[in-house]
């Protein structure tokens, strides 16, 4: 589904920080935020900032690839999922990923979201990110669009 997104672009870890202090400003609990974009380019950097600006030691947030999810408390229990190494949907159900959309005072936030669509493309509220390189070693184009 397409919905209106805002492009943004940062030139900075500084404007990549204060753009995941915006976004965190906004959420009330029960949001799905996916994430896509170029590899390297700052996916869990963004997550990072997004979880620091909800009360959560930056030190604590780091990629959850090789172990699917991790859990992170702060304003709202955050399940930060990476889809990289999951091999088929499957894998998702048995490590239970519906049941934790479910969770209503929590956010859940994906990494590589795309790659399983179908196992999250209807929940609401959903926020989509996607973050790719910029011309300059620090520069990001940051896309963000929410459907409620």
């Amino acid at each position: 589904m397409d919905f209106a997104k805002e492009t943004f672009f940062v030139k900075s870890e500084a404007e990549t920080i204060a753009l995941a202090e915006k976004l965190a400003s906004s959420l009330n609990g029960g949001e799905l935020i996916v994430f896509d974009g170029d590899l390297g380019a700052g996916k869990t950097f963004f997550t990072g900032a997004l979880c620091e600006a909800l009360n959560v030691e930056r030190k604590k947030v780091a990629s959850p690839t090789f172990v699917i999810m991790k859990k992170y408390s702060g304003k709202f229990d955050i399940y930060h999922w990476d889809f990289y190494r999951v091999s088929s949907p499957d894998e998702l159900y048995i490590a239970d990923f519906p049941e934790y959309l479910k969770a209503g005072n929590s956010i859940t936030i994906v990494e590589w979201a795309d790659m399983f669509k179908e196992c999250w493309d209807a929940h609401r509220p959903l926020v989509r990110i996607e973050i790719k390189f910029g011309k300059g070693e620090n520069e990001r184009e940051i896309s963000i669009g929410r459907i409620d």
